[in-house]
């Protein structure tokens, strides 16, 4: 396979890192910036929605909804592009492991670990103050992701993902988009 042009690559990268990004730190209207006015979307392999098209918009909401009580980190690695036939879309793929934390538990540990670094200055700090994690309030994912993106006024946007599960574990509840957290 031969080696995408560098500049692409790091266009393409800087999409992906700044899309799983606005997960992190539900910044909805970012993620809206990163996708193109269509999204093809295929998230079957999780037991989530259908294959479908929608709006970015549409999307988002989606999204928001889903994961509105977690915190979450999205870590990618392993690109890999490819231009198309047509110079105007590239292929990426990706693994992807995904950590989801309750909102109110990952809170919770933000308060403690403040309590135990200003306990620490003072020589006072012990283990018990960490609440441990359980799998009540955990659910995280790993696999790989395709996506397409398309060059849109010089600017190129995703249009196209497709989510490949490889492994959940902990509370699927949580996440309003599996399959058990609809229920």
């Amino acid at each position: 396979m031969k080696s995408p042009d560098p500049k692409l690559f790091l266009q393409v990268h800087d999409v992906l890192c700044r899309f799983f990004l606005a997960f992190d730190q539900r910044d909805w209207a970012s993620m809206v910036e990163c996708l193109a006015p269509q999204v093809s979307i295929d998230y079957a392999s999780s037991g989530r929605e259908p294959p479908s098209t929608m709006s970015a918009q549409d999307f988002v909401k989606r999204r928001q909804n889903a994961v509105d009580g977690l915190t979450k980190q999205h870590s990618f690695s392993n690109l890999l592009i490819r231009q198309k036939a047509d110079e105007g879309v590239v292929s990426a793929r990706c693994n992807y492991l995904i950590l989801r934390f309750e909102l109110s538990q990952a809170q919770s540990q933000a308060h403690t670990q403040n309590q135990a670094q200003t306990q620490n200055q003072s020589q006072a700090h012990t283990q018990s103050q960490v609440p441990a994690i359980s799998e009540e309030n955990f659910f995280h994912s790993c696999g790989n992701y395709e996506f397409l993106l398309r060059d849109i006024q010089g600017e190129w946007k995703i249009s196209s993902i497709k989510q490949n599960a490889l492994q959940s574990w902990g509370n699927a509840a949580l996440h309003g988009g599996s399959s058990q957290g609809r229920k």
